[in-house]
């Protein structure tokens, strides 16, 4: 595993808490999935050019690891804890009227 890819997985496993920030409960799952897939290409990005590892197979390894790390936070951790769904409901939009 690079440098890299090991950001990646760190940074995307906490990524649901970020996120969480970002969606709103009201929204349809396409656009909460979106965002998912928005948030782990960035970290991905980020990841493979802060290691310096910013070429065509390091990238897409560290945005494919970056989605991984953050689904299977989501479903393993922030879901089942109530921590996202907290988060969620606390910065909606709707919360704030």
């Amino acid at each position: 595993m690079t440098n890299a890819q090991m950001w990646a997985l760190i940074v995307g496993f906490a990524s649901p808490v970020l996120i969480s920030v970002v969606n709103q409960p009201q929204w349809s799952p396409a656009a909460r999935t979106l965002v998912q897939v928005v948030v782990s290409v960035l970290v991905g990005l980020g990841s493979a050019l802060f290691a310096g590892d910013f070429a065509g197979k390091d990238v897409v390894t560290s945005i494919l690891v970056a989605a991984v790390a953050a689904i299977s936070a989501y479903k393993g951790v922030f879901k089942p804890s109530g921590i996202a769904p907290k988060v969620e409901k606390a910065t909606s939009v709707a919360a704030r009227r």
